[in-house]
């Protein structure tokens, strides 16, 4: 029995890190990726589409939040603590 919850332990580990360590490049990510972030649905996702192919891609995220209506500091570090990233960077 404690050989199978250690197995059960060394499996868990890795995937923990992993899903830990996901990130979401808001340049590159579609509707359906964006909505697995907390806190965004259809309205957020959408606008952020919208913007993206109206403006191009965002360079950092201050442009992210002044091209984005209702996307403030407050929602970008809650974004960016769940793994979104503008060009690879944390907010």
């Amino acid at each position: 029995m404690k050989r199978r919850h250690w197995l059960v332990g060394c499996l868990a580990c890795p995937v923990a890190l992993c899903a830990a360590e996901a990130t979401l490049e808001v340049n590159q990510a579609n509707q359906a990726e964006l909505e697995m972030l907390p806190g965004v649905g259809p309205a957020l996702s959408e606008a952020i589409l919208a913007e993206r192919r109206r403006g191009g891609p965002f360079p950092d995220w201050r442009a992210l939040q002044r091209r984005v209506k209702g996307l403030g500091p407050a929602t970008a570090r809650r974004l960016s603590q769940a793994g979104l990233r503008v060009n690879g960077v944390a907010y």
